[in-house]
């Protein structure tokens, strides 16, 4: 299971997924904040807030959308 697919199944919303190529973007809150502290790789996470009107703060997951990938996407 990715890591999308396993956010997915905790309960997030696919629209608090998102991604930028293979980098993996959640929407923080309760769930992803638990599930990111669990996380093997958590030193590499990183935050940022959005610029959108919303402002909310997302955790940036380097490497994790796996989908990208298996995909077959190309830019």
């Amino acid at each position: 299971m990715t890591m999308y697919e396993e956010l997915l199944s905790l309960g997030m919303k696919k629209e608090e997924l998102d991604n930028h190529c293979s980098d993996l973007y959640v929407m923080k809150n309760a769930i992803s904040t638990k599930f990111i502290n669990e996380y093997e790789f958590k030193m590499n996470v990183t935050t940022f807030r959005s610029e959108l009107s919303d402002r909310k703060i997302w955790y940036d997951v380097p490497f994790a959308y796996t989908e990208y990938h298996t995909k077959g996407i190309v830019y």
